[in-house]
């Protein structure tokens, strides 16, 4: 059976605009609700990697699976166990990865090749390495530029969300990555922007400053009031969860979660049977 899980793609076309965070504390609080996570680092940087202490040692990545044929490569080869995450697994990248672009740009249909080779993770498992074809949800790390894999991450995607710094060059990113959106959309119309967060919005006492406020106001015209999700504090909680492996709320911050539990709500009727493992929230507060 194909696997039918939705797709999660953070967006961005700018470094710093909060991508790899989102898509990282997305995917650990859906993993602690007990569904199953494939993170799918398509990013040369390979910070998402990193983040999940993952070593790939002589194992496939992501760059044997855009570049190999399935009969060849089938995909549970480059799937990895996270250690010590439970309901964690990852396709990860290396700097290598950015060769794919070369074999991506000679495919006519490039934007769908990631979405085509993802779509067989439900075909074959491999139960001794603890690997599972149920998963509950595929997160995908894009690169933050105009390339072939970011547009095949794009292309991947049943559900997009935008990042973007509360600030000028966020601003910028969101214009861009919106642009984007919409060129492909055609493309791929099973996609859809279900939102965008503000990202490292800064706050003096109780009252965001006139930066943060003016520049999340202008992401509301651009976009719309119904797609705009709550912002994202700055704040070195996260950078601390990171470096822990853990999440804000587990760090006594539960209340840095609040705007990736408001994108999990969005995405609730997409995770299927899985949508009654979380939480509901209170609709008066997203």
């Amino acid at each position: 059976m194909v696997n039918q899980a939705p797709t999660l793609v953070p967006l961005a076309l700018a470094g710093g605009q909060g991508k790899t965070t989102v898509a990282l504390m997305t995917g650990r609080i859906l993993a602690s609700y007990g569904i199953p996570v494939l993170f799918v680092d398509a990013d040369p940087q390979a910070s998402l990697t990193a983040f999940l202490g993952v070593d790939p040692e002589d194992r496939p990545t992501l760059l044997e699976v855009l570049t190999r044929s399935p009969d060849k490569l089938p995909l549970f080869k480059a799937i990895h166990a996270v250690p010590e995450s439970e309901n964690i697994f990852l396709i990860p990248s290396t700097d290598e990865l950015e060769n794919a672009n070369h074999s991506l740009a000679a495919s006519p249909s490039s934007i769908n090749v990631l979405r085509n080779r993802i779509q067989q993770v439900g075909e074959q498992v491999k139960k001794e390495e603890k690997i599972t074809s149920n998963f509950g949800i595929i997160i995908i790390d894009p690169p933050p530029e105009r390339s072939h894999l970011a547009l095949t991450s794009l292309g991947s995607g049943d559900c997009w969300v935008i990042c973007a710094e509360a600030n000028i060059k966020g601003v910028q990113s969101l214009k861009r990555t919106r642009g984007l959106i919409e060129t492909c959309q055609s493309m791929v119309p099973s996609g859809e922007l279900i939102g965008t967060i503000p990202f490292r919005a800064k706050w003096t006492g109780l009252n965001p400053t006139k930066v943060t406020r003016t520049n999340i106001e202008v992401m509301e015209v651009l976009v719309g009031k119904e797609l705009m999700l709550p912002h994202v504090l700055e704040s070195d909680i996260y950078k601390r969860a990171i470096d822990e492996q853990t999440l804000p709320g587990i760090l006594g911050h539960e209340d840095l979660e609040f705007p990736l539990r408001s994108l999990i709500e969005r995405m609730r009727t997409s995770l299927g049977k899985y949508a009654k493992s979380i939480p509901v929230m209170n609709m008066e507060e997203i």
